[in-house]
């Protein structure tokens, strides 16, 4: 077991204790998901931008766990303890929301790090080493994903309508994602509703969330279970004021990195 300078063991830090704390550190809104996750068959794992320094066998570990720090416009980090040392922690960025590897194609992606396991000094080196380049190449990847005229967003219903939002407009986002409580889901990109959503409200809130979204301009097509689509109620057009910023938060809590 590593020794600290002082003579007492060092242990890996928790992991969702350290992410919730780094989180809080982090500019703009950044959230922990609170729990921790083993990295041994992790299906997030296989939506990892760069893995920087997580090798191989700290995926397939089954000491490890990881959590995931998500941004309020679809950024997502994913941390988990150093395979060799104990008294450090690696950061690597998840594909943007929305958005699949064919997107991130020809696009230098931003490099996970090692940070030590210390809130404070781990969060500042993640905003000087990775948020602004996260930022730039997250920009670009979900640009790709909608090529064409309009803002399309795909709402797939699942059984008993639970909702998987696929998204990639920072706008849409920040508004799913702060102000109607969905969560970003690090295994898919999409936005979902918590697992504690009481089932009877499952209906009413992605019926508002869909209301909202088209009321700001957003094109909407609804996949039922049985296979029927359904398109938007409301003509495509750009939002009121404008196009929301891809990859970035939206104009009125726009946050320097």
């Amino acid at each position: 077991m590593p020794i600290a300078r002082g003579g007492f063991p060092l242990l890996r830090p928790d992991i969702s204790s350290f992410t919730r704390e780094v989180a809080a550190r982090l500019p703009g809104h950044w959230k922990s998901d609170n729990h921790r996750t083993p990295l041994a068959g992790d299906p997030a794992a296989s939506r990892l931008w760069d893995s920087g320094p997580l090798a191989h066998t700290a995926v397939t570990d089954t000491g490890h766990e990881r959590s995931v720090i998500t941004s309020a416009v679809g950024l997502q980090l994913y941390v988990t303890g150093h395979p060799s040392r104990t008294a450090d922690v690696i950061v690597a960025p998840l594909l943007p929301a929305g958005s699949r590897v064919v997107h991130a194609r020809g696009i230098a992606p931003p490099r996970g790090i090692t940070v030590p396991a210390d809130p404070a000094r781990a969060a500042a080196l993640i905003r000087r080493r990775l948020l602004f380049g996260l930022r730039l190449a997250s920009m670009k990847a979900q640009s790709n994903t909608c090529p064409g005229p309009g803002m399309p967003i795909a709402v797939t219903l699942g059984p008993n309508g639970w909702p998987q939002v696929e998204v990639a407009y920072a706008r849409a986002l920040y508004e799913l994602l702060v102000k109607e409580g969905f969560l970003l889901n690090p295994a898919t990109g999409r936005c979902q509703l918590p697992a504690t959503t009481w089932p009877p409200d499952v209906g009413r809130r992605t019926a508002k969330a869909v209301r909202l979204l088209e009321q700001l301009g957003y094109s909407i097509t609804t996949r039922q279970t049985d296979g029927r689509t359904s398109a938007s109620s409301l003509p495509v057009g750009p939002p009121l004021r404008q196009r929301p910023d891809v990859g970035g938060p939206p104009r009125a809590s726009r946050t320097t990195i």
